[in-house]
């Protein structure tokens, strides 16, 4: 698990510190009975814990630059589903729209809401939490408390922070951060950037670290994936030959340790790692938030 003191903050504007007494969420839209929840309210649902990876999609600005913002966390709160469920869903509705309360500049955009969408069938999962803790400890204000939106196994932009609003409807919402930005370019056409892609990182050994040369150091990392990955394979020599890697199962929607010994020679090595998914989506080479990892080392 990743501790809070290490795990990235990331926010488009600016980060804001909400009065826990004086919050409430606001539902509505296409509901049978538009509702104010109270954080009270909200704490005596019954809770649940999800471990998930959390990614940043990085910056829509220069979506294919690989960032590696990524942790491992236990999320606890009620589910999205039991919040809804108070309010009525009405028939017809396919997407659920989540506002956030932060406010101010982004890319040259004053004044707009931040606004993310999920289509229904995702928000009504069990695992999509009202988080109101985070590795057991409540929210605080940098991590989007009093309450924040987690989406598992989506990319961490549409975990909206410091909720403040949900509306059910039959479109997706109009706003810049669901149109103009986080849509990756297809032959088939934009794609909403939300289930995370396969991805893997070396940890062990240090990219321009030493290791000792004619022994078997293990080459330790992390893959995750919404789907889940079942193979991870490993290059030594410059990505030209590939060995499976051993792999462990997941917990909830977190990452998968996967480890590989190898016996390298005196010399300078390129290691690279790469994964694929239940439904057998891999890594690209290049050019791509999820591209292969690479790392160099010196056997000595």
């Amino acid at each position: 698990m990743t501790d809070d003191d290490t795990l990235f903050v990331v926010t488009h504007m600016a980060l804001i510190d909400v009065d826990p007494g004086a919050w409430s969420l606001q539902i509505g839209g296409m509901v049978g009975n538009p509702c104010a929840i109270s954080l009270d309210r909200i704490l005596a649902l019954p809770q649940h814990d999800v471990v998930s990876v959390h990614e940043c999609a990085g910056s829509p600005l220069t979506p294919k630059e690989a960032r590696r913002r990524v942790g491992n966390v236990i999320w606890s709160g009620p589910r999205l589903s039991d919040v809804l469920d108070l309010c009525g869903v009405q028939a017809g509705s396919s997407y659920v729209w989540s506002e956030g309360l932060e406010w101010g500049e982004f890319a040259g955009i004053r004044d707009e809401p931040f606004v993310k969408d999920l289509p229904l069938e995702k928000a009504l999962a069990p695992e999509v939490l009202l988080a109101v803790a985070m590795n057991g400890k409540p929210l605080g204000a940098e991590r989007g408390g009093p309450v924040r939106l987690v989406v598992p196994g989506w990319y961490g932009t549409n975990s909206v922070k410091w909720v403040g609003k949900i509306t059910l409807s039959d479109t997706r919402a109009p706003g810049p951060y669901t149109t103009r930005f986080y849509n990756d370019l297809t032959p088939a056409g934009p794609r909403p950037v939300w289930a995370i892609a396969p991805e893997s990182v070396m940890v062990s050994p240090a990219d321009n670290g030493l290791v000792p040369a004619g022994q078997r150091p293990d080459i330790e990392g992390w893959a995750w994936a919404d789907a889940g990955v079942t193979r991870v394979e490993i290059s030594v020599d410059g990505a030209r030959k590939w060995a499976a890697a051993e792999l462990e199962a997941r917990r909830d929607f977190g990452w998968q340790r996967f480890t590989l010994s190898w016996t390298p020679a005196a010399g300078e090595h390129r290691l690279s790692c790469r994964c694929f998914d239940a439904q057998g989506a891999g890594q690209p080479a290049a050019s791509a938030r999820n591209e292969v990892h690479s790392i160099v080392v010196r056997a000595v």
